[in-house]
């Protein structure tokens, strides 16, 4: 609903075409690293169902420890690409602490619902978690990410802002 309703060009005018335009260079980037991190939680999974290490009556202490696992993750990963972003972004530490955010939100949700859907379809729909959990880890860690990662930099930005933005780095609305 954000993007839809314009705040995309908002987020441009806010924080100017070069930073913008790192931010958006920066989407695959984040999604990429977060995908990783889902599908090895979804194998992990799959492979410890199959493998009899995971059941129903242990499967809440399996999720606890992927999702622990998937938060310092998240921290870690997260300093390492807000650093990237501090310096693409003109040394701004409102635009790296947002990208931080954004993407220790997309590699948590992404370890969550990576671990959950082989459970889910293992044990509550009696599917095939290899062949289902994989897209439906995907799908929901795109939109989450990639929504999170313009949201939370809009909203970080506006706290930190306003910003002085040279003549030729203000974006034209039409």
């Amino acid at each position: 609903l954000f993007l839809i309703s314009g705040g995309s060009d908002r987020l441009c005018t806010l924080i100017g075409r070069k930073k913008y335009t790192s931010l958006i260079a920066m989407l695959p980037i984040a999604s990429a690293i977060s995908g990783n991190v889902g599908l090895q939680a979804s194998t992990l999974t799959t492979r410890a169902i199959s493998h009899g290490q995971v059941r129903v009556d242990n499967y809440a202490m399996w999720l606890r420890r992927e999702i622990v696992a998937a938060f310092y993750l998240g921290i870690a990963i997260g300093v390492v690409v807000s650093s990237i972003a501090y310096c693409i972004g003109g040394f701004s530490f409102p635009f790296a602490l947002s990208i931080l955010v954004a993407q220790f939100i997309g590699i948590l949700t992404a370890g969550f619902t990576g671990t959950l859907a082989p459970l889910l379809f293992t044990f509550i729909f009696k599917r095939d978690s290899g062949k289902w959990g994989g897209p439906l880890e995907t799908a929901v860690q795109d939109v989450v990410g990639s929504f999170s990662m313009i949201v939370i930099t809009y909203y970080i930005m506006l706290f930190f802002g306003p910003f002085e933005l040279e003549p030729n780095d203000i974006c034209s609305v039409s």
